[in-house]
């Protein structure tokens, strides 16, 4: 007999929100989540920006799994079940030709459906005192930085705390009673014949085999379905078997720059009737978001190529002087001589193929990952259908009623559109 009926490998948000789900919607089987962690949520999602953007996705199916996640979220703090501080500040995707282009079409739907308008550069150099014309610098022309052509603004976006993101699905996860076993490390699944032979290096190539569990510190733990939501370490788990999870880990950067003199005046700037700043994305991977509770902004560059795949979590302070400080005062020129207080490193689950997430099945087993860095902001919706999914229901009921089909986000009837706003 199995220890547990289903144990969720990985206490990040995926992970507790798919364990959450599962437990209250089968409240008869036992579940448990193990994370190498003191607590849970403290890998990657704890280095987390925490950007929500409601609708702004390329990809249909990140529009859907985002906006009923944020929509959730806003419910429970209004029902007064948890406060996220949710700041809707806006984001503001900066747009020269070659980004206005990959995204023409999307954008014309965002405008019609008023999830966001366009700004014109008189407007962001007005109102956002941002510098939006390069005509002439040869030091831009040599950072491959483009005029910007246009400002694309969504309101109903911004920024929460992850943390109490975490502790709210902690809570659930709790209340409805799934265990929680923290600091131990999952070094392997366990594989296993169905039906053991008793004879020596089971499992043969010829024998049926399921996971029967996992090894954690050295200790086998038998469960009778598992899931794995590690992120960016789904592959350590994964190589081993002989399953491909098509994700590559992805070193991403953040520097805490403190906002004095001219910073503290852009970062107290208001625009559009008092709005604050909004986030801000520029088309070669810079960004930049105010954060007026920490008198700060954070700000960071998303490198592909030279960016090798791999689980670092070490920031680099010559990255920030390197490659991101040069186009950072290029567009901003307040910046100048500004050098980080602070600064964090952590790893994307990086699906290439289509920057959607995956959640697929391989014999008894359920893995959920490739967030892509936007795990946060779709979580509910995730850990709705990886319940959906680990049971082989064809359909999982999102936030609000709408009706999701499971296989799209697997492997073999997978049906999404390509995300162009991996930010």
């Amino acid at each position: 007999m199995p220890d547990l009926d289903v144990v969720v490998v990985g206490g990040g948000i995926l992970g507790l929100a798919s364990a959450y789900y599962i437990k209250s919607l089968h409240g008869e089987l036992s579940v448990a989540v193990i994370e190498r962690g003191r607590d849970v949520g403290q890998g990657n999602t704890a280095r987390s920006v925490g950007g929500y953007r409601q609708g702004i996705f390329t990809s249909y199916v990140n529009r859907v799994l985002a906006e009923t996640t944020i929509q959730h979220l806003r419910e429970a703090e209004a029902s007064g079940e948890t406060s996220l501080n949710m700041r809707e500040v806006g984001y503001l995707i900066l747009l020269d030709d070659n980004r206005l282009k990959n995204v023409e079409t999307v954008v014309e739907t965002f405008l019609k459906e008023g999830k966001a308008i366009l700004l014109n550069p008189e407007t962001l150099s007005e109102k956002l005192h941002m510098r939006t014309d390069f005509t002439g610098d040869e030091e831009a022309m040599l950072m491959g930085l483009s005029n910007i052509k246009a400002g694309l603004f969504a309101p109903r976006c911004g920024f929460l705390d992850v943390e109490k993101v975490v502790n709210l699905y902690k809570k659930r996860c709790i209340d409805v009673g799934v265990e929680l076993i923290l600091g131990k490390r999952v070094e392997k699944l366990l594989l296993e014949p169905e039906n053991p032979l008793g004879i020596p290096r089971e499992p043969r190539a010829w024998q049926k085999v399921r996971v029967a569990g996992v090894v954690a510190d050295g200790e086998v733990i038998k469960a009778g379905k598992v899931v794995v939501a590690t992120g960016s370490w789904t592959p350590q788990l994964l190589d081993p078997l002989g399953v491909d999870c098509f994700i590559k880990a992805k070193k991403r950067q953040l520097f805490v720059i403190s906002a004095e003199g001219e910073l503290q005046r852009l970062l107290t700037n208001t625009w559009d009737g008092g709005r604050p700043m909004p986030m801000m994305f520029f088309p070669n991977g810079l960004y930049i978001v105010p954060r007026m509770s920490d008198k700060a902004f954070w700000v960071s560059l998303t490198d592909e190529f030279g960016r090798g795949f791999g689980l670092d979590d070490e920031p680099e302070p010559s990255y920030y002087l390197d490659n991101v400080y040069p186009p950072l005062v290029k567009y901003y020129p307040q910046f100048l001589n500004a050098r980080p207080s602070s600064m964090w490193a952590g790893t994307y689950s990086m699906n290439y193929l289509d920057g959607n997430p995956l959640i697929f099945r391989f014999l008894n087993c359920l893995v959920v990952t490739g967030a892509s860095g936007s795990g946060v902001m779709k979580s509910d919706a995730i850990g709705r259908i990886a319940e959906a999914a680990l049971f082989g229901k064809e359909y999982a009921m999102l936030h609000g009623g709408v009706k999701f089909e499971v296989s799209r986000l697997g492997v073999e009837n997978r049906r999404v559109d390509k995300e162009y706003f991996i930010l």
